[in-house]
């Protein structure tokens, strides 16, 4: 029974970093320090261990030669290479997803919208972070199929730590829920093509204001 019981607990802290991963809690190259994150979690540090094992084995994080266990640093080469993926994986979701929607979903969907907007115009990058994954994933979601999920998911894991520099770009700042309000409406229409559409430019939107920001493989 403990051993089932200390998986679980193994299981909660691997999610909970993940997310964290994915929020932009965590930025490239800042250490994963089991002690630390031990007392931020409030649990052992056994679990801890095994989630950070975990995220290593699957490419999520990295060991330097020094031991210690760091947030991948992400450059302009491989951004370029996972974005055509994330492009095409999230489109395909926002496709499938659109037929599924209800009409009471979709003014919950509104309504993050809206919250969404707010974290723009108060220039809030943290609640925004959390906001937009919501809005995303509650999309994804109703695509229906897990497989395609946990593919956007991982893909997520690695770009989320430079999402907390999308609000360095003026432009992307002023412009970040543009197409949130245009897929909303695609979504309303059960225009699936149109929902496919928006949800790509707004990938790419967010594409072109990291660009710059991200260092050349021969900078490191």
């Amino acid at each position: 029974m403990k051993k089932i019981e200390n998986q679980s607990l193994t299981h909660k802290a691997y999610q909970v970093i993940k997310d964290g991963l994915q929020e932009g809690f965590f930025t490239p190259m800042e250490p994963m320090v089991i002690r630390t994150l031990a007392s931020q979690y409030g649990i052992s540090a056994t679990p801890i261990r095994e989630a950070l094992q975990r995220l290593v084995a699957e490419r999520l994080l990295i060991v330097l030669p020094n031991r210690s266990i760091v947030v991948p640093r992400m450059t302009r080469s491989r951004f370029l290479k996972v974005m055509p993926i994330r492009i095409a994986l999230e489109g395909m979701a926002t496709r499938l997803a659109t037929p599924n929607f209800s009409p009471e979903e979709l003014v919950e969907l509104e309504t993050l919208v809206q919250r969404v907007s707010e974290t723009t115009q108060n220039y809030d990058s943290k609640s925004y972070l959390l906001l937009n994954r919501e809005l995303h994933f509650t999309i994804y979601e109703k695509a229906d199929n897990p497989e395609l999920l946990q593919m956007i998911n991982d893909l997520w894991v690695k770009v989320g730590p430079v999402f907390t520099s999308l609000f360095d770009d003026g432009y992307y700042r002023d412009h970040a829920n543009d197409e949130h309000h245009h897929i909303l409406d695609a979504l309303k229409k059960g225009d699936a093509e149109a929902a496919e559409k928006f949800m790509k430019q707004d990938i790419d939107l967010a594409a072109k204001a990291l660009l710059p920001l991200l260092p050349d493989d021969t900078a490191l």
